[in-house]
């Protein structure tokens, strides 16, 4: 049994976080373009030339662009096969 309720474990990661609350206060509000091509299982190109398409939001300039989490969800809103 896990030590906290709110949390599990599992071999193959740290933590899961399972009380909703927690997980939206932990995740992060911008991700580098290299984890938002993670989060979507894209290439960080195919992020790069979403950008420049007006697709996906950046914040920032050069080196230090950064990704909306939200804009990555709108993204993908706007892209679901119905």
């Amino acid at each position: 049994m896990p030590l906290n309720p709110m949390i599990a474990e599992r071999p193959d990661t740290a933590l899961i976080i399972l009380d909703p609350e927690v997980q939206a206060r932990l995740e992060p509000l911008q991700v580098t373009i290299d984890e938002a091509a993670r989060l979507l299982a894209y290439d960080s190109r195919t992020i790069r030339r979403l950008i420049t398409r007006g697709e996906i939001d950046v914040v920032g300039e050069g080196r230090m662009r950064r990704v909306p989490v939200q804009s990555l969800r709108d993204y993908l809103q706007r892209h679901i096969i119905k």
